[in-house]
Order: C-alpha cells, then structure tokens, then sequence
C-alpha cells in the first residue's frame, strides 16, 4: 500500500467516524433543543394572553383560556 492510499483510507475512516459522532450528537441534541424552544413559545403565548385577556375579542376569556387558544395557534 502506498502512503497516499493510505492517507486515503485513514482520512476516509476518519470522516466516517466523525460523521457517526456528529449524527449521535445531533440525535441526542434535537429533543433538548425542541422542548427548549416549546418552552418558551409556551412562555410566550402566556405573557401575549396577560395583555389580551378582557380585552377587545377576548373580553370573556381568561388568560388560561387565551393561551390555549394561542398555543393551538402556533403550536
């Protein structure tokens, strides 16, 4: 084996390794990732019903009930 087929193979299994690293990374990574943003869509949505709770087409709405209203909205 010459060097430059060996550099090759040692560069590809490399490779290899770090995209089997960076896809258990990203697997693991995704859901933390989703609930942190949920949460704060969550978070969001309760601030925005505070403001609009007895107010104008939610007049006889609660804040629980905005923000559910909102989270089937966006969520």
């Amino acid at each position: 084996m010459s060097v430059m087929q060996a550099t090759s193979v040692a560069f590809e299994t490399s490779c290899n390794f770090c995209v089997a690293v960076r896809r258990q990374v990203a697997a693991t990574l995704k859901p933390i990732y989703d609930g942190i943003i949920l949460g704060q869509q969550l978070r969001t949505n309760y601030r925005i019903a505070e403001q609009l709770a007895g107010r104008g087409e939610y007049e006889n709405m609660t804040v629980a009930e905005v923000a559910s209203l909102l989270n089937k909205k966006t969520i």
